[in-house]
């Protein structure tokens, strides 16, 4: 299957070349010699977009650069090849999800560099009968966003450390997206509004830049305030309300955010950076506010052999809940911390004939999570109710994990040749309080205890790549990567400390990528371009790590409930009874294997873009999924892609387009918690065909003072239900006589951008 592919993406790829091919050959005659020459596509570099950079870099980058069609975050980051996101409208986060793979540490999700790590337990209440969801994402607020990078299977330097999928990186907007060049002031502000639930938000920021220090120096500032209203309730493709499967009040949201820069150049050589981040909003009956802050420090003398990063971060976010919303517990609060520094340099110079570029450093993080917990717990007959209540539940596992790492990378350029040689080793330590087990029980310890988990590894990659033409360079890669095991899952505590596992081990990956990239003009029209990026790739995880169900058996060893299963429950324990959701290894390594496309063609008075991915994962599930709400859903659709399609009008300031999003079969957890009959495992389900949305947008940009924006939603006003939505899994989706959890109908947008 696997050969079949790679042969038809290949003879693919020689089918869209060939053309090109034969218009670059030279015929001769007896008469005459005639050239016939195609013409490459040139491009000046300070107008090279973030999108045509990750298209003409070799390997799985994508880029988006800022988002005009008034489109969720969601939806940008699935315009990707690869890429998708898990949705849990409970949260309010963005969980980019890779190739399947998603969840701090598969995915270094990363705001302006600076890893996130915060993770969320929501209270939904209608939707999920009272049990919480949990799961790690990104608190960002959109208005704030320039742009979103994003590398599959590999990541070089710092964001290829704690990584196994790849990385996703959003920018927010700084001085310069501000302020014109060559102005000293400058106001910008972003403003929409829609129907159907979706609500006003409108983002305002100053910022001013003047020369200082020296001759060459300088020092600018910017602030920028956001917010938005969103509401709980919309109607779906069938005029359904929202509240009729599950939302209620506690979904609607005044998410608030401040963002403030200073840049300071004292002259030519040295910059730095500061920023400081607040994120608060109240949802889903909990307070949840946010705070990242960073110094970027760079040196560049006139030396080729100095290049100099230094960045130092932190990031605190809360959760505080309102009473009688977790069980039993009052005045309770969670909390994470992250800290981190990064110090890098580049150096380039000629060896041996080779155009070498050296960059080496070494990324040092802590993550921690920390909880408070009252409990009202009693009973006349457990003196213990309260403690135990406190130990005995999922919610927010405490533990901290640091991460200490080295990088370094080689690029050898020769010609129309390039080798990129990668390497990074990183150490893990991950440690926390595991309380007493039951007598009862074997555990390990098996009394109370801090314990601590040691692994380390190195993590090469590489990847080869030619120029042979413009409109054709072939890459291949190959490239190892891991990731720790998280607090959450070493000391996920639903039976107490006999659900924690003090022997799991990380997650290893080897991905294969092999495609080409092309950029051509003049291809049917003076001035058009195209361009192409096309890969096969192929993955082996090692260890994959998912939550499995264990029963207590005979002499109180532990025993999963497929071998219970298996044994007609023969083994297990007369005297103590426990089932323990425990998160295990897996024994055999997951696979992942796909095709990823992306392309555009543009002739500057309409345009067509491509994403195209077919990608198959065959993870097991997590039975902590589907009891708890915790953890991701990452079995991605079998074939998802989006086509934008547009035209330009009055000297190209206003565009008209059409989004086209298709999702094939995809399959969700059992929302009737089915499990398999011989192994015990929670059961995947196919899901109800998605059918092909479609979108309209507008803009017209004035001048560069004034954007307008219009977009209508989900055209033809359909009734489905979003691929990796958590909701598709809470009980009663398969009841024909409930109203199931769906996606917005038929919705309007409006909204702009005014810039002095």
């Amino acid at each position: 299957m696997k050969k079949n592919i790679l042969t038809g993406m290949l003879s693919a790829g020689l089918v869209l070349t060939a053309p090109l091919a034969f218009a670059d050959t030279t015929t001769e005659t007896e008469s005459n010699k005639e050239t016939v020459t195609f013409s490459p596509l040139k491009v000046s570099a300070d107008k090279l977009s973030s999108e045509h950079e990750a298209m003409a870099k070799p390997g799985a980058f994508s880029s988006r650069g800022e988002n005009t069609h008034l489109q969720s975050t969601d939806s940008v980051l699935r315009s990707m090849p690869g890429t998708f996101t898990q949705i849990d409208p409970s949260q309010g986060t963005v969980d980019v999800n890779i190739r399947g793979m998603s969840g701090f540490g598969r995915v270094n999700t990363m705001i302006d560099g600076v890893t996130q790590n915060f993770y969320g337990s929501s209270v939904p209440g209608g939707i999920s009968h009272g049990s919480t969801s949990s799961a790690s994402g990104a608190l960002i607020d959109p208005n704030f966003l320039v742009g979103i990078d994003v590398s599959r299977g590999t990541s070089a330097g710092s964001a290829g450390v704690n990584a196994l999928a790849g990385s996703a990186n959003l920018r927010t907007l700084g001085v310069d997206d501000v302020i014109f060049s060559g102005n000293p002031f400058g106001i910008r502000t972003r403003f929409s509004a829609g129907n159907n639930g979706i609500g006003e938000s409108g983002m305002i920021a100053v910022a001013g830049k003047t020369d200082a220090f020296t001759d060459t120096g300088s020092f600018g500032i910017m602030t920028a305030i956001s917010g938005s209203s969103i509401d709980a309730q919309f109607k779906n493709g069938d005029g359904q309300s929202s509240s009729d499967f599950g939302y209620e009040k506690s979904y609607r949201q005044n998410p608030k955010s401040q963002l403030v820069k200073v840049d300071i150049k004292p002259d030519e050589f040295n910059s730095f950076e500061l920023s400081g981040r607040h994120y608060g909003n109240k949802f889903t009956q909990r307070d949840i506010t946010s705070d990242d802050f960073y110094l970027k420090y760079h040196y560049a003398p006139f030396s080729e052999l100095i290049d100099f990063n230094l960045m130092l971060s932190t990031s605190r976010g809360n959760q505080k809940y309102d009473n009688n919303t977790l069980y039993t517990f009052y005045n309770t609060d969670a909390s994470n911390q992250s800290d981190a520094i990064d110090i890098n340099n580049t150096s380039r110079f000629v060896f041996a004939g080779l155009d070498t570029t050296w960059s080496y450093g070494s990324k040092i993080m802590r993550n921690k999570y920390d909880k408070n917990i009252n409990s009202n717990a009693w009973s006349e007959d457990n003196p213990d109710a309260e403690q135990q209540s406190i130990e005995n539940n999922t919610f927010q596992p405490s533990g901290k994990q640091d991460v200490y790492s080295l990088y370094t990378g080689l690029e050898l350029k020769k010609g129309i040749w390039k080798g990129n040689f990668d390497l990074n080793y990183s150490y893990y330590d991950l440690s926390g309080y595991k309380p007493a087990c039951d007598p009862r029980v074997t555990c390990f310890p098996q009394g109370g205890q801090n314990i601590s988990l040691t692994e380390d590894g190195f993590n090469p990659s590489v990847m080869l790549s030619a120029e042979i033409r413009p409109w054709f360079e072939p890459f291949v890669s190959y490239s190892k990567s891991m990731r720790g095991p998280n607090v959450q899952e070493v000391f996920f505590s639903n039976s107490g400390g006999a659900s924690m596992n003090p022997f799991l081990k990380g997650e290893r990956a080897e991905t294969y990528q092999i495609g080409f990239n092309s950029a051509a003009g003049n291809l049917l029209f003076e001035e058009d371009s195209l361009r192409l990026k096309a890969l096969y790739y192929t993955s082996k995880i090692k260890k994959y790590i998912y939550s499995d169900s264990f029963m207590v058996c005979r002499n109180g060893r532990k025993c999963s409930i497929g071998e219970n299963l298996q044994n007609d429950w023969e083994d297990q324990s007369e005297d103590y009874s426990d089932n323990m959701y425990i998160y295990v290894n897996s024994l055999s390594p997951v696979r992942t294997h796909g095709v990823e496309i992306e392309a555009e063609y543009d002739t500057g008075r309409a345009f067509t873009r491509l994403s195209f991915s077919k990608e198959h994962t065959n993870q097991p599930t997590s039975i902590a999924t589907g009891s708890f709400g915790v953890g991701n859903i990452n079995e991605l659709p079998e074939m998802y892609f989006t086509v934008d399609t547009g035209v330009r009008f009055l000297d190209e300031s206003l565009t008209v387009g059409t989004l086209v999003k298709y999702t094939g079969k995809t399959r969700r957890t059992s929302p009737d918690q089915n499990f398999n009959e011989t192994t015990g495992a929670l059961e995947n389900e196919k899901m109800p065909n998605i059918p092909t949305i479609i979108d309209l947008y507008s803009t017209y940009e004035f001048n560069r003072n004034l954007m307008l924006k219009f977009s209508v939603q989900n055209l033809m006003d359909k009734d489905y239900s979003e691929a990796l939505n958590k909701l598709n899994s809470m009980y009663g989706q398969n009841d024909p006589t409930t109203a199931v959890n769906t996606a917005r109908g038929r919705t309007w947008l409006v909204g702009g951008e005014v810039r002095f």
